[in-house]
């Protein structure tokens, strides 16, 4: 497809329903030009006409959207001990979902997550566009899919390689985090927003970027936000640095020092240890002081930097956001320079799904000609797409 066309079935993708005449607008496309695009795109049965929206003078605009079904994706969110997915059309509604337990470390971890991926990859009716799978660790090569991450065990394997070739199925993968900043640039708080960070508390810290409307990937992964340095000389973290955000902010991290101080016992739960600091302030304080300032501290230098009009913050520990609110803020608005002090800050529940149906959207982007990687893998995402709309292969 010709890059105007391409730029035609993005924004479609994006915005749509949306009519001729704003596509033209917004995309600065003659009329010849936008015909010529949109006529590809009907012929090929990626694009239809929907319901006519009203107009403030003259006949209503028709309006152009997605023909759905010409291609499904599978996303899959990793965590620590489970599996979520969807499997999603191209306008990124969820047709079913998926939760698997997921316990192995190391290469075993990828055998059962093909075991897990090839029984829902039998369930998809259509065209398979590909798979993304969303996880918490760095992608230093995304043709091969090398993955690294210290919660998983994954030192430098060939995790996309490995389960592509066993499904014969395109498979990217990327940064969990990000996967949920590309779920709130397309779907949530971050759609009408050109630059904004997300945050994730919980089991590790981590932190997508959206730049001028784009995830920002870096080189070789990006989003390791916990492993900056918080502390010095401060404990061991499991990346094998000392001191990082995630030996004093994580929710393991405030849990063993809850044990330490005999607040809790060694087998309580997070919520256990909310409820018990919400009853006595001292207690709060103790715990969760520190951290917040700390997480204050680092996102500042990071606001510094980039300069986002909005902060988004989620995961599982967000649950006790009500003890980090006070001085965190007061952390942030310290140690950001008053002429970036514009930023809206949001605390978003954590939802698997969302970071699912990010990873989703990965390879929907890849295929619509938006990915943040240009490689092997995408191009064959988009190849999958032409085949599909060539040979008119549908979802009965």
């Amino acid at each position: 497809m010709r890059d105007s066309t391409n730029e035609v079935l993005r924004a479609i993708a994006t915005y749509g329903p949306i009519s001729r005449a704003q596509l033209a607008r917004d995309l600065g496309l003659s009329g010849p030009t936008l015909t010529q695009s949109t006529r590809y795109l009907f012929e090929r049965g990626l694009i239809t006409e929907l319901e006519q929206s009203p107009s403030t003078g003259g006949r209503p605009a028709t309006l152009l959207g997605l023909v759905a079904n010409a291609g499904q994706v599978l996303g899959v969110k990793l965590a620590e001990d489970h599996a979520v997915g969807v499997c999603v059309n191209l306008n990124s509604e969820i047709l079913w979902s998926f939760e698997e337990p997921f316990s192995s470390r190391g290469e075993k971890a990828v055998a059962e997550l093909t075991r897990i991926l090839r029984k829902h990859v039998k369930k998809v009716r259509g065209q398979l566009l590909g798979i993304g799978i969303g996880f918490p660790g760095v992608v230093s090569s995304v043709d091969a899919g090398t993955a690294h991450s210290s919660m998983l065990g994954w030192d430098n394997l060939k995790v996309g390689l490995t389960i592509s070739n066993s499904l014969n199925t395109p498979v990217l993968l990327e940064n969990d985090v990000n996967t949920l900043a590309v779920t709130e640039s397309l779907y949530g708080h971050g759609r009408d927003v050109s630059n904004f960070l997300t945050v994730t508390l919980g089991r590790g810290i981590g932190m997508g970027l959206v730049i001028n409307g784009e995830l920002y990937a870096g080189a070789y992964g990006a989003g390791e936000f916990g492993h900056v340095s918080a502390v010095t000389d401060g404990l061991e973290c499991e990346c094998g640095k000392f001191g990082c955000l995630e030996t004093v902010a994580s929710s393991p991290a405030i849990q063993a020092k809850a044990v330490r101080a005999g607040y809790v016992s060694a087998n309580a739960t997070m919520t256990d240890l909310l409820n018990i600091a919400r009853r006595d302030k001292k207690i709060a304080l103790d715990l969760f002081r520190v951290p917040a300032e700390l997480l204050g501290l680092a996102l500042a230098n990071v606001v510094n930097v980039f300069g986002p009009e909005l902060i988004l913050i989620s995961g599982e520990g967000v649950e006790g956001w009500d003890l980090w609110k006070s001085a965190f803020e007061k952390s942030l608005e310290a140690n950001v320079v008053a002429a970036l002090r514009k930023y809206d800050v949001e605390v978003d529940p954590w939802d698997d799904m969302k970071w699912a149906l990010g990873a989703s959207a990965i390879v929907l982007q890849a295929s619509l000609s938006r990915s943040p990687h240009t490689n092997s893998v995408s191009n064959e995402v988009k190849n999958r797409l032409r085949i599909a709309s060539d040979s008119g292969k549908r979802i009965s």
